[in-house]
């Protein structure tokens, strides 16, 4: 992938990044890589000091303490421990309890609140997908609802890639127009079926071959996500297109996933560019401390029940809060990729530290993570606190029928999934052979295991988690086959089915015979230990 020439931030991004960050050093890793020199010769130009101002202002911790009136909660939403928020407290001489009761400071829970999304002006008001495409057109701004002329950063397929590859010979064209920007694997991650998939196949490799496209992984690989997200393909404020619907999981690594048809793939494949229509973003800021026995899969549930409601279709969502920056990676995918099914068309979780680590060792390519403007428009923003948040458990394709796995506890379970598109990353097989471990399937249940990707399969064997997961009765599916119809074989009409994929997969289980659920990884190993729907909180540490 060819670099992208660096641009150089604003005065307001500089104060911004400044504050933020405080030094110069950790100001050029935020902008991917740029030497401390060059970031001071940028202050200079634009008459910025060294140490113009703290890493938290003193409005900023008094509006939290009269919020919170607690150190612990103040420290959450800043990210930073108590003790911290304590020392930054009185170092601005705030030593009074607030002297009015705060809606925050009750123990109360009232999550999906809406909050007054009015700002003013700064610089742009620009969200980052809004700044991602202005870069990519090199431009200052665009519009909400602005219809441009996009080439994306990077073009992914999966299987789909035969239909685009199809769309693509009715073109006048022989070659593709850049072969360093496409990604493709031939993992099934989504529900497609061909009379004679060996053919396709073979057409899709010789294709590969003649194009010299190099960023190409055999289905052995794994999951499309997985394996292009670990390979370090998916980098910070890259804009990147796809024909499938949860690419919204590449939202994760602070990028703009966008989903065309492959019609439309097909044609940047061949050098044309394609109309695309700038969506609105509505931010989500998820707050509080989760609790035991509750892990990323329950927060996505509980996410997507509580924006159902709300009018997403359409709309692009970017996650903020203290909760999110807490969640790892594989977290975050699982957050991204289920938004989907309320609608969203892109998401994106902003850029941190956790994002910077991940990537180290990764990739040796340069990014440029995009950081929405400090007063950007966003057209509704909401709050939701988990702080009573409990394991959750979703009907497939009804927002509106997620509830807490103890409302259906003691409900016999004939098949349990554990891994596939979302939920297949080790941190996932962790959490279940963690459960699992010195104990054994229930007799009355099935249990199938299936790793996202290689890459996760040996990590997996490597840490032992294979042997406790096989050991305990578990049939482990090699990964990048996640096909979750080989359980449809082992289904009857009534059988009842917990499994840790999205609503894609659904279909290829043959639900018009049982009844499914959709569960995080810790809940279905809990309940394959009983045989019956299980709250995993008295499993888990």
């Amino acid at each position: 992938m060819t670099p992208k020439k660096k641009r150089i931030p604003t005065k307001a991004e500089l104060l911004q990044l400044q504050k933020l960050y405080k030094t110069d050093e950790k100001i050029g890793e935020r902008l991917g890589g740029i030497p401390p020199y060059l970031v001071a010769y940028w202050r200079r130009k634009k008459n910025i000091p060294k140490h113009s101002q703290p890493k938290f202002s003193e409005k900023e911790i008094t509006i939290l303490w009269e919020r919170f009136g607690d150190d612990d909660k103040c420290g959450l939403e800043l990210g930073i421990s108590k003790a911290a928020f304590y020392n930054w407290r009185r170092r601005y001489g705030i030593k009074q309890k607030p002297a009015f009761l705060k809606l925050e400071q009750l123990e109360l829970n009232f999550p999906g609140i809406k909050i007054n999304s009015s700002s003013t002006s700064l610089y742009g008001k620009q969200t980052i997908i809004q700044k991602v495409v202005a870069d990519l057109l090199d431009k200052t701004k665009v519009d909400v609802g602005e219809k441009i002329e996009i080439e994306p950063d990077l073009v992914t397929s999966h299987l789909n890639t035969f239909e685009i590859l199809e769309n693509f010979k009715q073109l006048n064209t022989d070659l593709v127009w850049n072969p360093n920007k496409i990604f493709i694997s031939l993992a099934n991650s989504s529900n497609h079926s061909y009379d004679n998939p060996a053919s396709k196949y073979k057409q899709i490799r010789e294709f590969v071959k003649r194009q010299g496209i190099k960023n190409f992984y055999e289905a052995s690989e794994g999951v499309y996500y997985q394996v292009a997200i670990e390979k370090g393909h998916i980098l910070p404020g890259l804009l990147i297109a796809g024909s499938d619907k949860y690419i919204t999981s590449f939202g994760a690594m602070a990028t703009s996933p966008i989903n065309l048809t492959t019609n439309q793939l097909a044609k940047i494949w061949s050098g044309a560019k394609t109309e695309w229509k700038v969506p609105p973003t509505v931010q989500i800021n998820i707050t509080g401390r989760r609790t035991r026995g509750v892990y990323g899969k329950d927060i996505a549930l509980s996410v997507i029940k509580q924006l159902a409601p709300v009018d997403i279709k359409g709309k692009a969502i970017e996650f903020y809060g203290n909760s999110v920056n807490q969640m790892s990676i594989s977290e975050r995918i699982t957050l991204c990729n289920h938004v989907t099914d309320i609608g969203a068309v892109t998401a994106t979780c902003h850029f941190d530290s956790v994002t910077r680590r991940y990537l180290t060792g990764r990739t040796m390519a340069n990014y440029n993570p995009v950081i929405a403007d400090k007063n950007a428009e966003y057209q509704e923003i909401y709050q939701i606190n988990i702080d009573n948040l409990s394991a959750q458990l979703a009907k497939p394709n009804e927002p509106n029928n997620i509830k807490p796995v103890i409302a259906s506890e003691g409900l016999p379970v004939n098949v349990i999934a554990i891994g596939t598109v979302v939920n297949g990353r080790f941190d996932d097989l962790r959490v279940a052979s963690e459960i699992l471990k010195n104990k054994h399937v229930n007799s009355e249940c099935r249990l199938l295991v299936y790793p996202g990707s290689r890459s996760v399969y040996i990590e997996a064997l490597k840490k032992g988690l294979i042997r406790v997961l096989a050991e305990a009765g578990a049939v482990i599916i090699y990964p990048g086959y996640p096909d979750t119809g080989i359980a449809g074989s082992l289904l009857d009409e009534g059988d009842r089915v917990l499994a840790t994929c999205n609503s894609d997969l659904i279909p290829s289980i043959r639900h018009d015979r049982a009844d499914i659920y959709l569960c995080s990884p810790a809940t279905a190993a809990a309940s394959a230990l009983n045989g019956s729907i299980t709250d995993p909180r008295r499993f888990v540490k």
